[in-house]
């Protein structure tokens, strides 16, 4: 009796092996056959039974990357860093595939930012190249990853010049901007001091003015003055 129920677990855990491997196998039919998505589900189902199984990792991770979702390029690094993280530093093969599509993984990040061009760019670049390098390592015949490996390196290399150039503008401009204003208020400061002698010039004028008047009502009031009494004495002629 004990003899059956040990063949019955052995058995048990034997079907469970091939239920993974099958998962493995049909989503493996769904990549070829382009059905992502479908294989997706596949490989996830396999993850369900041995959530370490490197194999589906690995899939998942490539079935994911090659639906081209914005969103998903982050949830592929997530399952390349997984299947990386098994007993796979022996199989050099399964190492350098890996490193290879997480590389091109990056690279698609850093190419979506490729308009803002914001730190995630320089960081998925940067992290891609040392994946490439890491490929070229294992297998330096990989003409893929040192051509990956040579564009990778000129964008990152031209937008950090360009950040560069970028920065010395910027700051050109603002001692531009510094140089305007201390001008402007140099200029200021000359208009005021021109401006003070100027009033004060009017004042006088207008003073100068204002006495010639006074003088002048004071000598057509005298001569008015006169000649009432002229003419008053005239009458009395």
């Amino acid at each position: 009796m004990k003899r059956v129920i040990y063949i019955i677990i052995v058995l048990f855990l034997f079907s469970s092996c091939d239920k993974e491997k099958n998962y493995l196998r049909d989503g493996n039919k769904k990549f070829d056959k382009k059905e992502f998505n479908k294989a997706e589900d596949l490989y996830r189902k396999a993850l369900t039974i041995d959530s370490t199984y490197k194999n589906a990792q690995y899939n998942l991770a490539n079935s994911i990357y090659k639906q081209s979702k914005e969103t998903g390029y982050e949830k592929a690094l997530m399952y390349y860093d997984k299947s990386l993280m098994q007993d796979s530093i022996m199989d050099t093969n399964f190492l350098a595939n890996t490193l290879y599509n997480r590389a091109n993984t990056n690279f698609q990040i850093a190419l979506l930012d490729s308009i803002n061009k914001t730190e995630k760019y320089n960081e998925s670049l940067q992290k891609a190249i040392n994946d490439y390098k890491k490929t070229l390592k294992i297998n330096s015949q990989d003409s893929a990853a040192k051509y990956n490996l040579s564009l990778a390196m000129h964008l990152l290399n031209k937008n950090k010049s360009q950040s560069q150039q970028n920065k010395q503008q910027n700051k050109q401009n603002k001692q531009n901007q510094s140089q305007n204003k201390e001008d402007k208020n140099q200029q200021k400061g000359d208009e005021e001091k021109m401006q003070k002698p100027m009033n004060q010039d009017n004042e006088r004028m207008l003073e100068a003015l204002k006495n010639n008047e006074k003088n002048t009502l004071q000598r057509l009031k005298k001569e008015k003055d006169k000649n009432n009494k002229q003419i008053k004495n005239e009458k009395d002629w």
